[in-house]
């Protein structure tokens, strides 16, 4: 069963990797180009539209997938569009409003990879619910690999050739559009994906009205970037752009280790919250905090040997940050089965008030800390908040049994 669960595992995680290793590749690839402001900008917009991606669905696509959002019949595909591209909207607006100051650099940036956003924010996530829940998620992922592939190649394949980064980020983001698109009409029909339909409104208007039922994973997405997401943006506010370039690119190498950690929920929390008997909680912690501890000593080995043959001088100091920052994995994997624990425990907003407690916490101590020891200090602040959650998790499941 283990060889069996590992093959899905893998079959899913080499599509899911691509997308971060690409955008790395072109990431390191621009800041060898361009100096280190230009990079902090790019760094800085890439921050603000992965705050757009990840908030875009409310973490309802989460919900829809759980033993309880199963049964809503407004679980739909449509009121997941809807609702994803009204929120997408009303994040971009605000982000332009607080988030982008009047540089026109820093506003062309950002603007040019808004298409990207939205097709990997709002159509990304509702075609992967479509397959997700008819349980077809390792289909998915062998498609998504070239759907994924391909704008990438195409803005790096650009930059190397025109050296213009705007045009190659718009490029880019026009082709994942345009993929995206075309894949969802492919496998829904425009009929019902269109929320101009009276029973797709009576839908959404019942989901908004459950809202209760739902809010928690919302609240979960929420608290889950107060540790890692919001890092950038501090660092941007207290450091400055130069310092933010740094740090994100130490950072940029934290997307891999995340995926695998997506990975690993994305196909196993639908399946124990629907009650499927895969294995004990105890075997499950075991064998996360084993494939943690791999991922960890990967990160040193890159960290201390490799990193300063990828990126200029310039960001040298940035293997320290990558090598602490990376110590985070070794409490992630365990926390990522006990997040699915709470779930079928029907306890999930006892975990979710934790991770909001530490989230909070997190952003204190980044705050605190990155005027006394410089960047080094949002990742201790991440690392911190993650191992305060695992023993406040372990604790809070002392008595479970399971």
């Amino acid at each position: 069963m283990i060889k069996k669960e590992f093959y899905k595992m893998v079959l899913v995680t080499i599509p899911m990797v691509l997308n971060p290793v690409f955008n790395m590749l072109f990431m390191i690839l621009v800041a060898r180009k361009l100096d280190v402001i230009e990079y902090g900008y790019f760094a800085y917009s890439i921050a603000l539209i992965s705050l757009l991606v990840g908030f875009s669905d409310l973490g309802l696509r989460d919900f829809f997938l759980s033993k309880v959002g199963l049964n809503k019949n407004y679980a739909k595909t449509n009121v997941l569009l809807f609702l994803s591209s009204v929120v997408f909207v009303l994040i971009l607006f605000f982000q332009y409003i607080f988030w982008i100051s009047d540089d026109n650099e820093l506003i062309f940036i950002f603007s040019s990879l808004i298409a990207e956003g939205y097709a990997l924010g709002v159509l990304h996530k509702v075609i992967y619910y479509k397959y997700q829940s008819s349980n077809m998620l390792p289909y998915f992922s062998k498609l998504d690999a070239f759907f994924k592939i391909v704008p990438i190649l195409v803005k790096g394949i650009t930059f190397i050739l025109t050296g213009k980064l705007i045009f190659s980020l718009f490029l880019g983001a026009i082709f994942w559009l345009v993929l995206y698109s075309i894949w969802l009409f492919r496998i829904e029909n425009i009929n019902i994906l269109t929320v101009g339909a009276i029973d797709g409104f009576k839908k959404i208007k019942i989901l908004c009205v459950d809202w209760r039922e739902w809010s928690i994973f919302t609240i979960s997405f929420i608290s889950f970037f107060l540790y890692f997401g919001a890092d950038k943006l501090i660092v941007q506010a207290v450091m400055g752009t130069e310092q933010l370039a740094v740090y994100s690119a130490a950072m940029a190498f934290m997307a891999i280790g995340q995926i695998v950690v997506g990975v690993i929920w994305s196909l196993y929390m639908p399946r124990l919250s629907r009650g499927e008997n895969l294995w004990s909680f105890k075997f499950f912690i075991l064998l996360l905090t084993g494939l943690g501890l791999l991922v960890f000593g990967g990160y040193q080995i890159l960290s201390y040997w490799i990193y300063s043959y990828i990126y200029p001088d310039t960001y040298a100091y940035g293997s320290y940050v990558l090598s602490l920052a990376s110590v985070y994995f070794l409490f992630r994997f365990p926390n990522v089965v006990l997040e699915i624990f709470y779930i079928v425990d029907g306890n999930y907003p006892k975990f979710v008030k934790m991770r909001v407690l530490f989230g909070i916490l997190a952003i204190l101590l980044c705050y605190l800390l990155l005027p006394l020891i410089g960047i080094i200090g949002a990742a201790l602040a991440l690392v911190v908040a993650e191992f305060l959650l695992m023993i406040g998790s372990l604790l809070g499941r002392r008595k479970v049994s399971c």
